[in-house]
């Protein structure tokens, strides 16, 4: 049910500025940290220009900012004996993904990057609809349904007009493969039905943002996330490189998921819900996070190059003299990929497979309500 309550005269940018309420954190560290932190789409561009390679600049991204966000779940999951206590099944049910992820790699790799990319974007659209409603959450004014439902949709529909558009004519090609797309749903009009639904969310959207503004309603952080997430996700898929172009949206996304988990574990830790000492310890701390999720990370990426090593040595998947180079030395194409998502993806859909769990935000020890840290749960 939505919340009624009257308005407050918080109207303008100015006096959300000063309101905590109207923020998620702070001002401060939303606009750095969640909102503005999307600056950094434009690192792996800047680092495919210094160094062209397809390969580095997934390594590179990999390494810095997507695996240490990954691994940033597990801290309230996997690391969390209170969860894996609650939800025996489900948390065994994550280590069937490796072995899943392992036999289509195998079988067909081509339809694993396929699902992967199909999942990955269903899960950015999630985190960007969680950061929404925990903004809407805060809000003491209230929310309605129709402004939710709204939301919702817009997100939802951004990114796909010009992927569908892709996809169809075989033209969504990414670690050096084409995209499958279902053969039944090959009609030429499909992406003018994804285009319509996207357009008509967005004037919805910019009604509802003009009647919030008059109303007393309009929510200034809120508005500008859903505004700048849009206009990423809807360019995002039109860029020619749509490694490099994914690659930036990802980049985004993962920065802002470990800002966003950094401020839960805080709160989840000055509420007493965290029972593993180790992630008592990153909750304090930024840095630590980040420093305990980037070693992990480092363990992941040694594994990768173990499999790599033995695919190379073992002569397994070559084709022909087709190679690309990363930094100074040579691998196959094929082989780094293969080695790339059997050992990336195995911890990364892991990490989808629970954050579908917290964005849902059902658990109140796991997710709580954002609020100022010491606050009761809401």
């Amino acid at each position: 049910m939505a919340t009624a309550a009257a308005a407050i005269p918080l109207n303008s940018p100015r006096a959300q500025f000063k309101n905590p309420d109207m923020w998620l954190i702070s001002p401060r560290y939303d606009l750095m940290f969640i909102i503005f932190s999307a600056v950094l789409i434009f690192f792996p561009h800047i680092s495919h220009t210094l160094f062209p390679s397809i390969i580095f600049v997934d390594l590179l991204v990999t390494m810095l900012i997507g695996g240490p966000h990954l691994f940033a779940t597990y801290t309230m999951t996997l690391m969390e004996p209170d969860f894996r206590a609650r939800y025996p099944i489900y948390s065994k049910g994550a280590l069937l993904l490796p072995v899943i992820i392992v036999a289509l790699a195998i079988m067909n790799l081509t339809l694993l990057v396929t699902i992967f990319f199909f999942w990955a974007s269903i899960h950015v659209i999630h985190q960007a609809a969680f950061v929404t409603d925990a903004y809407r959450m805060k809000d003491p004014r209230g929310w309605t349904w129709m402004s939710r439902a709204i939301d919702y949709g817009l997100l939802a529909t951004c990114l796909y007009p010009i992927a569908t558009s892709k996809l169809i004519r075989s033209e969504f090609s990414t670690g050096g493969r084409v995209l499958l797309f279902p053969d039944f749903l090959k009609f030429s009009w499909l992406p003018y039905v994804v285009t319509a639904a996207f357009a008509f969310f967005l004037v919805a959207f910019i009604v509802k943002t003009l009647y919030e503004w008059r109303t007393g309603r309009f929510h200034f952080g809120k508005t500008l996330h859903i505004g700048l997430a849009t206009v990423l996700f809807f360019v995002t898929p039109a860029l020619r490189n749509l490694d490099v172009a994914f690659q930036g949206l990802n980049a985004w996304h993962s920065f802002q998921y470990l800002a966003v988990v950094l401020y839960l574990n805080r709160l989840r830790e000055s509420r007493g819900y965290i029972h593993s000492d180790v992630v008592k310890k990153t909750a304090k701390k930024g840095w630590r996070l980040y420093a305990l999720c980037l070693g992990f990370t480092i363990g992941a990426g040694v594994l990768f190059l173990a499999v790599l090593g033995l695919l190379v040595s073992a002569g397994w998947l070559q084709q022909g003299n087709q190679m690309q180079t990363i930094l100074y030395g040579t691998v196959y194409a094929q082989q780094h990929y293969f080695a790339f998502y059997s050992v990336v993806l195995s911890f990364l859909l892991i990490h989808y497979y629970f954050d579908h769990f917290l964005f849902l935000g059902t658990d109140k020890k796991i997710t709580p309500t954002f609020a100022p840290i010491g606050a009761p749960a809401r």
